[in-house]
């Protein structure tokens, strides 16, 4: 029989990749198996392909905007061709940098499609067709989600685009339609608003970023319509004829009125579904929740002793991303500073142009909790750094405790705002109040140094 080896992960994006590599520094020996390629989708797929798509977006935009600096406006006309090969060859460079500096020497890395067969046994489909098996002492699923398809009567046969398929186009669709008002949905339809593409944005909810709060929700779709995508929400898809990339027909109910849409081109961004299928967790007693995540409990640990989940594919006990952290939580069964998932504060963002990010509590999120709180906003038009770029649109928001001014949540939708709202997480991992970034000291002109005011008005 085959020693074992210490750990298996099933899943190469960053919450697997991480966890093998802090685990391989800490002198453990293991395997991680990928069934795509090297990265998983983070790397491949999703964000460094998603930014690289958002920058393209923004450059065609201030070429558009170059006047209003004195700047010779031009045309910026796309290659989209071109475009989704630089971001293949950086890609590749990415995943080849990454690579390099791969612990090889304590986890072997092999690419096929693995699935338990035993809780501590491990089979791994192999790409000529072989089958190879491992023995190990504890599995960590991280296999992440894909975009689900709706039950909706002919979408399967139209052919609709995902992501994946979304970056081998070499042309801008003319008339595109996106299904799901997701963050990644929004940053679609408007970088693709941006490269000259008619945009239809479809949701079934009343509001985009439904979980976000109203002023939000509200600024984001007003962002969307001023750069030419036409919103549709409360509006339901009941069929699909045609062919994506060759043209298509949407039959739309919204309320009691009916009518048709037609495009060239359907994109998925909505509901994404765990990648727990066909890895062999319901034969050896792994529970799923009620989507096919897998239920864990607050050390990541699922329902059979040696299996845990990390990322995406795991039912936390509270929704947000938390990949990275999962990877910490993991390593604290080998000795690392022990972590769980309880009460930790999640952050989202959405790449949207500018960005939307919060951590904490929204304030709506706050009242229905019962919590007294205090709501401090500014818009985006008094903070110099939104003038030096031209964007304007867009708030700060803090959530205060009434009776001690601990930051409960801040959100931000404008420029950096991804790098603000990581500023205020600091300070409420350090539990500092608010009256503590109220004084002190920022660069000039940042989009960060606006906290000063911000919190000075609510401190």
């Amino acid at each position: 029989m085959l020693p074992p080896v210490e750990f298996v992960v099933l899943g190469g994006g960053l919450a697997g990749r991480r966890l093998a590599c802090d685990l391989a520094r800490l002198g453990q020996q293991g395997i991680l198996i990928e069934y795509h390629a090297f990265g998983g989708a983070t790397l491949n797929v999703a964000c460094l392909p998603d930014a690289m798509l958002v920058r393209a977006a923004r450059i065609a935009r201030q070429i558009r905007r170059g006047e209003g600096c004195g700047v010779g406006q031009g045309d910026a006309g796309v290659d989209l061709g071109r475009l989704f090969s630089a971001v293949g060859a950086t890609v590749s460079a990415a995943r080849s940098h990454d690579l390099a500096l791969w612990p090889a020497d304590r986890v072997e890395l092999v690419i096929g499609q693995g699935r338990l067969i035993e809780p501590d046994r491990v089979e791994v489909a192999l790409a000529d067709g072989t089958f190879r098996r491992v023995r190990t002492r504890r599995v960590f699923v991280a296999t992440g989600t894909t975009v689900a398809t709706p039950d909706i009567p002919g979408l399967s046969g139209a052919c609709p685009l995902t992501p994946r398929e979304l970056f081998r186009l070499t042309r801008v669709p003319p008339q595109l339609v996106i299904l799901g008002a997701s963050f990644g949905g929004m940053a679609y339809a408007q970088a693709f608003a941006a490269l000259g593409a008619e945009v239809t944005l479809i949701d079934e909810h009343e509001r985009v970023a439904r979980f976000e709060d109203a002023v939000f929700s509200d600024a984001l779709a007003q962002q969307l319509r001023h750069e030419g995508v036409r919103l549709l929400t409360s509006t339901r898809v009941s069929g699909v004829s045609g062919l994506s990339g060759e043209g298509v027909t949407l039959s739309l109910e919204q309320g009691r009125q009916q009518f048709e849409l037609d495009a060239s081109d359907i994109l998925l961004a909505g509901a994404r579904q765990p990648l727990t299928r066909n890895i062999g967790l319901e034969a050896v007693g792994v529970r799923l929740d009620a989507h096919g995540c897998i239920v864990v409990d607050e050390t990541l640990k699922s329902s059979v002793d040696g299996i845990y989940a990390l990322g995406d594919v795991a039912a936390y006990p509270t929704p947000g991303h938390a990949v990275s952290d999962d990877a910490r939580v993991a390593l604290s069964l080998y000795g690392a500073p022990p972590r769980t998932t309880a009460g930790r504060v999640l952050p989202r963002i959405a790449f949207v142009d500018p960005e939307y990010a919060r951590i904490g509590l929204s304030e709506a999120e706050a009242r229905q909790a019962g919590i007294a709180v205090r709501v401090c906003r500014l818009p985006m038009h008094a903070v110099t750094r939104a003038w030096s770029e031209g964007e304007l649109g867009g708030l700060m928001q803090a959530v205060l405790a009434e009776d001690d001014g601990r930051i409960l949540g801040f959100a931000m939708l404008g420029i950096g705002a991804g790098d603000v709202t990581s500023a205020v997480q600091v300070a409420m991992h350090a539990g500092l109040p608010a009256a503590a970034l109220a004084e002190l000291p920022l660069a000039h002109p940042t989009a960060a140094e606006a906290l000063n005011v911000l919190f000075g008005s609510g401190a």
